[in-house]
């Protein structure tokens, strides 16, 4: 061989040899990443950089990981290995996760509500002060209902008017801290069992002005899926949230080489291709080092079919040149479109603000549509402007930044208007409140409930939206209660005072409780929390659970808010008895003692359903 021949022979062999090592994605603006392996990161024949080009501890970043032995205490050090390395080679870190209800600190359990959100607090500040400049962020992690919703979520606001506004506060807190990185909501289930669910949460979020960035399908729920089936879930979610995608922990759980490779080919291209989606996540590679049994791609050193297939489409010019929400893997635009609130009153006014800026541009207006109509340009900041809308019904947003070079990002946000809040049946205190009997109103305005299904026994209400009402204890009862769902009623005080309450309830299960709270302008003011018992097995006997509330009630008209707090009880009635009346303001009003008699200012005795004046222990009061 001439040396010509060899040093073409010796290049061929470098060059298949760099191919071999190279990283998969030479995309620029999508990257194909990968996660720590037995909380390493370097594992097996060929370096982490060598194939994946963004990296996610898989445990090392949670908080109990970091903070789980005492408060005030971290350890910082799996972590780093995941961040360091992530900086060393230039490519994306994400931080998983900032807020879950899974592997946080056991000590939390411990503390008050107040003493919670100082914690939270706490801890946000602390990896804001560790990572000041984070790329990715996976902000709340698995918070559909029956996933893993934060215990201590009552210190972020609890579910609130929206179902969610614990969520809302948590991604309000990750924005302050990190205006440039990409804020994501991560969850598992999303492409086939809870499809709906994870839809209608981000998407409140979303109208919400939550500074949510992207959503993360976690992608385990494909082992066995349809592609069309798959392809038709995955367009639907786009279609109704209008927001980036990441895929953040896929994985092919097969024994099967062929079975593995069949859903790699299938679904990697659907998922790459998509111009919404910013990147593809893999949880684990490692054969026997992964969650799940059969996941791994590289098996005893050698790569499984999936893999050696994933390598080459990766070199494909499809791949290659697929777009991506995010150019170069970072955020330029954050754009949140904030009404004050989702369920609107028709013909009263509505505050609407354009939460817009720029990393490295300069904003030179907000243009603002309605219904997919102009409606305004806003010029300076804040964005701020009022809608008033005429009719009911859903209402879009889409508020379009441009920029002085006449760049333009958009984000779509939205409304519901409804007619006004009116009482189902006048209520008046002292007196009985009927569960069943919350105001008039919608979704969000007058109540909320988990879902849109009526599961109730009862014909009762036509209006009712998701609110489950039963048949039971000789009427009607709400029931199939889920923890967060909220119902509200407008009551006309006729005597200030303080109250006892009687619940009439029943729960075929341990742990249902539920609140009660006045509301005002938003704002909860707790009265009571009653813990219903488990009564019987089949939720058919009704039982009273007796208690005072914490605060006075004024005379006049207020709202009522029930907030159920653990799940599974059903409530039939509240009866409200006025226990010490107060709240009379008359000058003369010393001029007549109480002595077992009632009399009227004239001088008058009266019988018992006057309102008259007594004087208790110095005390002026009124009394029935």
């Amino acid at each position: 061989m001439s040396y010509k021949q060899i040093s073409i022979a010796l290049a061929l062999a470098l060059s298949a040899s760099s191919i071999a090592k190279a990283q998969l994605s030479t995309n620029p603006d999508k990257f194909l990443g990968n996660i720590t392996t037995s909380y390493q990161v370097d594992y097996g024949n060929e370096k982490f950089y060598e194939m994946w080009n963004q990296i996610t501890a898989e445990n090392e970043s949670k908080w109990a990981s970091i903070e789980g032995q005492r408060r005030g205490t971290f350890n910082w050090g799996g972590s780093d290995r995941a961040a360091n390395y992530a900086r060393q080679h230039h490519f994306p870190f994400k931080f998983h996760c900032l807020i879950w209800g899974s592997q946080y600190p056991s000590w939390m359990d411990n503390l008050s509500t107040e003493q919670q959100y100082k914690a939270i607090v706490e801890w946000l500040d602390a990896v804001k002060k560790h990572y000041p400049n984070l790329e990715l962020i996976d902000v709340v992690n698995e918070a559909i209902v029956g996933h893993a919703p934060a215990p201590y979520k009552a210190a972020l606001g609890g579910d609130g008017k929206t179902g969610y506004d614990w969520i809302v506060k948590a991604f309000e807190m990750a924005h302050e801290r990190w205006p440039d990185a990409i804020l994501i909501y991560n969850d598992y289930n999303t492409f086939q069992w809870q499809k709906n669910e994870f839809i209608d949460l981000v998407r409140t979020l979303r109208d919400a002005g939550a500074p949510i960035d992207a959503y993360g399908c976690q992608s385990h729920d494909l082992n066995d899926i349809n592609i069309s089936t798959f392809k038709s879930a995955m367009k639907e979610i786009q279609n109704a949230l209008k927001i980036p995608m990441y895929c953040t922990e896929y994985d092919i759980d097969k024994a099967s080489d062929s079975e593995q490779l069949q859903r790699y080919k299938e679904q990697i291209p659907v998922i790459w291709e998509a111009d919404y989606c910013a990147g593809i996540t893999l949880w684990g590679y490692i054969h026997g080092r992964t969650w799940v049994d059969n996941s791994g791609l590289i098996k005893n050193g050698q790569d499984r079919p999936a893999m050696t297939w994933l390598r080459e489409y990766m070199q494909t010019d499809k791949a290659k040149q697929a777009k991506s929400p995010f150019p170069g893997m970072v955020k330029e635009a954050s754009v949140y479109v904030k009404p004050a609130t989702l369920a609107a009153t028709k013909g009263e006014p509505l505050p609407i603000e354009v939460r817009a800026r720029l990393k490295t541009k300069t904003i030179d207006h907000v243009d603002l549509y309605v219904k997919n109509q102009y409606f305004c340009t806003l010029t300076e900041a804040p964005y701020a402007t009022e809608y008033t809308p005429e009719y009911t019904g859903k209402h879009t947003l889409k508020a379009v930044v441009v920029a002085t070079d006449s760049t333009k990002y958009e984000r779509l946000g939205g409304f519901t208007a409804y007619n006004p809040r009116t009482p189902f049946k006048a209520v008046t205190l002292p007196g009985t409140l009927q569960a069943e009997d919350f105001d008039q109103g919608a979704e969000g305005m007058t109540f909320h409930d988990s879902d849109t299904k009526n599961e109730g026994t009862s014909s009762y209400r036509k209006d009712s939206g998701g609110v489950d009402i039963v048949s039971g204890n000789g009427g009607y009862a709400i029931g199939y209660t889920v923890a967060g769902e909220w119902l509200e009623y407008t009551v006309e005080v006729t005597q200030a005072g303080k109250y006892s309450y009687e619940v009439v309830a029943s729960s075929g299960s341990t742990g249902s409780a539920f609140s009660l709270a006045l509301v005002d302008n938003g704002n909860l003011t707790p009265l009571c929390k009653v813990n219903v018992d488990k009564t019987c097995d089949d939720w058919n006997t009704y039982k009273s659970f007796k208690g005072n509330l914490r605060q006075e009630l004024q005379k006049g008209k207020q709202v009522l808010r029930i907030t159920i707090d653990g799940p599974y009880c059903n409530i039939d009635k509240i009866i409200f008895r006025c226990t010490e009346p107060s709240g009379i303001d008359a000058p003369y009003a010393d001029k007549w003692q109480w002595n077992g008699l009632r009399y009227n200012l004239s001088g008058q005795r009266v019988d018992d359903n006057y309102r008259g004046i007594i004087i208790r222990n110095g005390k002026k009061i009124i009394r029935r």
